[in-house]
């Protein structure tokens, strides 16, 4: 989650999104004319962070005093690294150290980037499977979907040598590359150019049956999570016998917009989430407070004012491994106040506060501020919610089995 001018943003950073880390290989892209460091850089930068992390972050149970310690762990790579991207590479498997998913650092080009809410790779997401390496998502847009790669594909060669590794679909700004792919037991095979691509799209809805609405929200970021249109969405759903929700492969975005979204199915009253900062630990009277005592000091925060008549009929809400943050506690808040059943896998894990801070250099660290608890209190850090109906990564991923199944359950 991060903090800023316009409000918190809940984001699954790239850096480690649950059990799928390893797809991020596959959505990076290594920088053209990257620029050098020197030592004294990186050691302006290294207590830039150093003196952030001990003054302004927090998350429960985490002692960031331990930065120098973590980065002996790494000085080889750090004193190796010999540009910007390098040391940013370094750097971030320091931070790694902590194992939390809002905690990264941005370089220049990547900050820049992530402004635009762009990134440079191929834009997929994945899962590696005995055949190769099976594509669960592509985003609208993307290289890979301008070369033709699609969710369902299994990816088996780059360059003609045999994919056993996510690291080998790392490449340059501009270069060009040969995949191939299995697609319904076909060989398919196409160039793929490595270039920036927007990392989401915008909200959609359609009928599945005369009765049965779906919306799918594929990110609560900013321009892309339309309030008006989801508005739209549910004006045009408010007698449909259910709504189908579809939270899969979306990344988080702002929490604004994820309590918009709990707005249309609940009143204000509603509890969405509670918010534990580190002042909260202090009316329990010491560092080491367990998380039922920091629980019971969180401010409660609740859905939007902002919907005279909350939508009333069945509600199921999809998600999967990358539903992450603000996709994370959605849901969450939708099951544990009786508002939706939850289908699919379980989610992320990956759900903090946090905001950007401005580094020495144009870096920025991406640092949490903040837990957020679900409505019980319960911590889905490094932990995801288990949904109701919980099902394989293949049929999470298949969209016809998984709206069938939607439908089901709503007609049920």
């Amino acid at each position: 989650m991060q903090q800023f001018e316009g409000g918190s943003v809940l984001i699954a950073f790239w850096i480690r999104i649950g059990a799928i880390s390893s797809a991020i290989a596959l959505l990076t892209a290594v920088e053209a004319s990257p620029k050098s460091v020197d030592a004294d850089q990186k050691q302006t930068l290294i207590k830039a962070i150093e003196k952030r992390l001990e003054r302004r972050a927090y998350a429960f149970s985490t002692d960031f005093s331990q930065w120098p310690e973590f980065v002996g762990k790494h000085k080889e790579a750090i004193h190796a690294a010999g540009t910007e991207a390098e040391l940013a590479t370094a750097l971030n498997a320091a931070l790694g150290e902590f194992d939390l998913s809002h905690l990264a650092l941005r370089s220049p080009k990547g900050g820049a980037l992530a402004r635009k809410g762009k990134r440079l790779g191929i834009g997929v997401s994945l899962r590696r499977v005995e055949q190769g390496i099976f594509i669960t998502h592509t985003i609208k847009g993307s290289p890979a979907w301008k070369a033709g790669i699609r969710k369902g594909d299994t990816l088996t060669h780059i360059d003609g040598e045999l994919l056993t590794d996510v690291s080998q679909l790392k490449g340059t700004l501009g270069q060009v590359r040969s995949i191939s792919w299995i697609r319904d037991e076909r060989n398919c095979e196409s160039e793929l150019r490595y270039e920036a691509f927007a990392i989401s799209e915008r909200s959609s809805m359609q009928w599945l049956s005369s009765e049965i609405a779906l919306i799918r929200i594929h990110s609560f970021q900013y321009g892309f999570y339309n309030a008006a249109r989801i508005n739209r969405f549910f004006r045009e759903a408010k007698n449909a016998q259910g709504i189908v929700i579809d939270l899969r492969n979306n990344r988080g975005g702002l929490s604004f917009y994820s309590r918009h979204l709990a707005s249309k199915i609940a009143n204000g009253k509603t509890v969405f989430g509670r918010r534990a900062k580190r002042r909260h630990q202090r009316p329990v009277g010491r560092k080491d407070a367990s998380l039922e005592e920091l629980a019971e000091h969180a401010r409660d925060i609740r859905p939007l004012p902002f919907s005279c008549r909350p939508y009333e009929g069945k509600v199921v809400v999809l998600v999967d491994a990358l539903s992450a943050s603000a996709a994370d506690i959605f849901p969450a808040f939708a099951q544990e106040n009786g508002l939706a059943t939850i289908v699919g896998e379980r989610t992320s894990g990956a759900l903090l506060l946090a905001r950007t801070f401005r580094l020495p250099g144009r870096f920025q660290l991406y640092a949490p501020i903040a837990e957020i608890l679900t409505p019980e209190g319960r911590r889905l850090e490094n932990a995801g919610l288990e949904p109701d109906v919980k099902l394989s990564f293949e049929d999470a991923s298949n969209d016809d089995l998984i709206y069938a199944l939607a439908k089901e359950l709503i007609e049920q």
